[in-house]
């Protein structure tokens, strides 16, 4: 079977590695310089929503210049200036697409599945980097809002005694700051669930909402388990909003007080006007990470050929 080329011979598309509801992600080449590419094709471009969904998306990530935020490719056009999400005029439908950097070091997610709880300076310090990239994007006015584990990627294969370097993907979801969003179930915080009961689409401090987000993250790295658990959506909903997490100094030997009070009292505070800011938790995890941190286990168990990232 040939190999499909998109847009005027310019992308060559390789096996899919991730699909969601709106879009799918294939690994390519782009054929100008043979760098390996990730390629977002939205799912079905019959319908608006679709597209608008894949286009805003390219849009939003094209304004932010971060290390830690995935880089978007532009699309070179001959003879005019170059874009950032065009149509595959190759495949059927000619479904609209971006073009982003390849990640090759997996999922946070996959990570923890490999080697288990990391230490308190390796979250910290992990913690930290995807902080950065939050604060760029709260400056610009939006906010993530689908703070998982799966959309924390890193850009280099993980080694022992080299440092992380985390990049936060999937900006589906995001959104200007203190509007109503969707999100992924175990991260919701109590305010995002209260509202879709209510069925009101009130405004949302979204920031406070990703600093929930990754809260869920650092107890996840440090304990090796989410703060709220259950397989049933009802019961999980209710934990969400009215369960207090087991503390973390139960669940690992090498957290501290502070870093347990920090998780559970400022980022998992059930009310957003009781949750620290991210100025605050930025603050905190420097002083928590201390200086130049590198991973203590490689990641050669995890599988990252196939990795979820902005999966949804």
């Amino acid at each position: 079977m040939s190999r499909i080329i998109l847009y005027h011979r310019q992308f060559a598309l390789g096996p899919k590695i991730a699909s969601g509801g709106f879009a799918t992600i294939y690994r390519g080449k782009q054929l100008s310089n043979d760098e390996d590419v990730a390629i977002k094709i939205c799912a079905r471009h019959d319908d608006p929503a679709y597209t608008r969904s894949i286009t805003k998306e390219a849009e939003l990530i094209q304004r932010l210049r971060h290390r830690n935020i995935v880089k978007l490719f532009p699309i070179p056009r001959k003879g005019r200036a170059s874009v950032y999400h065009a149509r595959a005029v190759e495949l059927p439908d000619h479904p609209t697409f971006f073009v982003m950097e390849y990640l090759h070091g997996g999922t946070l997610d996959q990570y923890l599945n490999a080697v288990g709880l990391l230490s308190l300076p390796e979250a910290a310090t992990i913690a930290l980097e995807v902080a950065r990239a939050l604060d760029h994007i709260h400056q610009k006015r939006y906010a993530h809002n689908d703070l998982k584990l799966e959309n924390i990627v890193f850009r280099n294969p993980i080694r022992a005694g080299k440092p992380f370097s985390p990049v936060l993907v999937d900006f589906g979801i995001a959104t200007k700051v203190r509007l109503p969003m969707a999100g992924t179930m175990y991260i919701k915080s109590p305010e995002q669930i209260t509202s879709e009961v209510r069925d009101n689409n009130e405004a949302i401090d979204s920031p406070k909402v990703d600093v929930w987000g990754l809260g869920i993250v650092l107890y996840r790295m440090l304990g090796g388990q989410l703060p709220f658990e259950s397989r049933n959506e009802k019961t999980l909903t209710e934990r969400i909003r009215q369960s207090r997490p087991t503390s973390l100094l139960k669940l690992s030997r090498g957290v501290s007080q502070e870093a347990d009070e920090l998780i559970i009292d400022g980022c998992l505070a059930k009310k957003p006007n009781n949750r620290i800011t991210l100025y605050q938790l930025g603050q905190s995890l420097r002083r928590l990470a201390g200086k130049r941190v590198v991973a203590v286990k490689s990641a050669e168990q995890a599988d990252t050929t196939k990795a979820k990232w902005f999966k949804r």
